[in-house]
């Protein structure tokens, strides 16, 4: 193993013994008395998701299927010489090789492994005749078991244009892109469109050049050069561009020829990717755990401390004290108040100011498309009769609609995300500094040091959304069948393509405002969980004061030898928060987080 290669398995050792360690610590401090409003199964669940989408993008044929494949090792995914994949398709972890075929409408089947051509290819399943969303292949690929989830995207620019829509609609779920290039083909005007758009949303993007086995060692370094200069036009920046042989590096983990596998070129670019999955996502994910569990263990060691100077104070003091401090209590419960109204204004203000004008935008320019379009296919469709005609057009009106309003989700659901997170990681700190201010109020009042932590949180939510285009048949597809049909061939034809205009109009305005609803109550349900949670933190440190006095008032009015108890039990709690703080501490500092 070369230099690089074992500083990256020591790595890759040294963040899994971390996070290891910190499952551990969360585990100890759920069984630890008084360690009180720690999520800690919240935090056990970042620690063991660690999800990390890396989506795999480019023009179609340039090979992302094989490579894919070549990456976790296994034949699994279906390839061919024409345009094939036409659903997305998620790679994630698993015990076993499962497939589970997600519908829109959240239906959800399991089919077996040689049936998942049926599903993801545009032979198997054209134009998504099926209503698949997405298709999610699990597999024990070591590759995957760090929280990878490899997004397998349909090829931009083939004739198949929902192909392109799919792909694009991805996007703003990625973490990083691979964006895959070829050797054989020289970059087009589609995939120096596809990358501006790319840049959006992807944090990162590896360029991956494949059938890098069809060139000399010369020409090959010849192509990266010219390929290199051709990116540093478009990102004006220095990009990294990785050459590789899909599929000698699938041959090489299939046979277990380390020869084959070297010359694929394979490990180098998967290095790289460990790399940056360890340092800009996986260790702050770190990063961020284990300062939560530093704050909530302060917070633990303060509320002990408190109890044990109750424990030994006259009540009169301590009933005083306790009076000073719901008076404190008082201004803050009216501060989290006034940051409620913060975050209810800036949702409406989401609302009104963005949503609302991008929804108007879609409206108005898929109004026109579609008008268009109904135009040119009636024009073109002079060998239907009404009835067929009516079909066709109604089928492409659902189809454009329901293309365009899921490109369109997709993208604003990553705006409005990003808008939200914005303002509640600027909230965030505010909600500390109240805690800190109550604790530090509490520290002073009661003569006892609390030392505070930052820590970081992170907000998530998922929408609710589905189509639906008709509940029941209506008076449209009623007067067509009744009167239009009746009618000689071109005047019935005509009324079809007028009722049809009309319907287009109604099918833009219903999805436009069921989007609308869809995310004006995700963004309130957000603004609701905020709100708890704000609401938890705050709770937290009140009544773990407050519980603290009390217990201490309640033990000194009995025997002498159950305070006694008492506080020994409060000095063992002690010594095991601090061993919890310096062994999560020593975690923290074993990781090199600024490499």
């Amino acid at each position: 193993m070369d230099e690089q290669a074992a500083k990256r398995a020591s790595g890759m050792a040294e963040f899994a013994s971390a996070r290891e360690g910190l499952l551990s610590l969360v585990q100890e401090m759920l069984a630890l008395e008084g360690v009180r409003g720690c999520p800690c199964e919240e935090l056990s669940g970042k620690l063991r998701e660690g999800a990390f989408n890396l989506v795999v993008a480019g023009q179609f044929k340039r090979g992302k299927t094989s490579l894919i494949n070549a990456v976790i090792g296994a034949d699994i995914l279906p390839v061919s010489v024409v345009p094939l994949t036409s659903i997305i398709t998620v790679l994630a972890y698993g015990p076993a090789l499962r497939v589970k075929v997600h519908f829109n409408g959240d239906r959800t089947m399991e089919i077996k492994p040689e049936s998942l051509p049926e599903y993801v290819t545009e032979k198997g399943n054209p134009k998504n005749e099926k209503n698949v969303q997405e298709v999610v292949v699990e597999y024990p690929s070591p590759y995957l078991k760090d929280g990878v989830r490899i997004v397998d995207t349909p090829g931009v620019g083939s004739v198949y244009e929902h192909n392109t829509d799919v792909a694009y609609r991805y996007l703003p779920r990625s973490d990083a892109v691979l964006f895959l290039l070829s050797v054989d083909q020289p970059l087009s005007r589609a995939e120096f469109d596809f990358l501006g758009d790319i840049r959006e949303y992807a944090g990162k993007v590896f360029f991956v050049l494949n059938k890098a086995d069809y060139l000399s060692d010369g020409e090959l370094r010849e192509s990266v050069d010219f390929l290199r200069g051709e990116l540093r036009k478009a990102l004006s920046s220095e990009p990294a561009i990785y050459p590789v042989s899909a599929r000698l590096a699938l041959e090489g983990k299939l046979t277990g020829s380390e020869e084959a596998l070297r010359r694929s070129r394979l490990p180098e670019f998967t290095g790289a990717l460990r790399d940056f999955l360890m340092n800009e996502k996986g260790r702050v994910l770190l990063r961020s755990v284990a300062g939560n569990l530093l704050r909530i263990l302060s917070q633990s060691r303060f509320e002990a401390e408190l109890e044990l100077r109750s424990l030994g104070a006259p009540l009169e003091e301590l009933a005083e004290k306790l009076r000073v401090f719901e008076e404190k209590k008082a201004a803050i419960i009216e501060e989290k108040r006034d940051m409620d109204v913060l975050v209810e204004g800036k949702t409406k203000e989401l609302v009104s100011g963005v949503l609302e004008e991008d929804l108007r935008g879609l409206a108005v320019g898929l109004k026109s498309r579609l008008h268009e379009g109904l135009a040119r296919r009636f024009e073109e469709s002079g060998g239907l009769s009404a009835k067929e005609l009516q079909a066709a057009l109604e089928t492409y009106i659902k189809d454009d609609v329901a293309g365009a309003c899921d490109a369109f989700r997709a993208a604003e659901d990553a705006k409005l995300a990003r808008a939200f997170e914005a303002e509640v990681k600027r909230l965030s700190p505010r909600v500390d500094d109240i805690v800190d201010r109550l604790l530090r109020f509490a520290s002073e009042l009661f003569a006892i040091p609390y030392e505070a932590v930052r820590a970081e949180g992170l907000w998530a939510g998922r929408s609710a959304f589905f189509y639906r285009f008709r509940d029941q048949p209506v008076g449209l597809e009623m007067l067509v069948s009744s009167v239009t049909l009746a009618l000689p061939g071109r005047i019935g034809r005509r009324l079809v393509l007028r009722a049809m205009k009309g319907f287009a109009g109604e099918a833009v305005d219903r999805q436009s405002g069921r989007i609308r609803h869809d995310f004006v109550n995700r963004l309130e349900r957000s603004r609701r969980d905020f709100g708890w949670e704000m609401q938890k933190r705050m709770d937290a440190a009140v009544e773990g004061i407050e519980a603290a006095v009390k217990k201490g008032m309640d033990l000194k009015a009995r025997s002498e030898e159950d305070v006694e108890a008492r506080q020994r039990a409060l000095h063992d709690i002690a010594e095991k928060i601090e061993d919890l703080s310096a062994r999560v501490e020593h975690i923290s500092k074993t990781v090199d987080f600024s490499r």
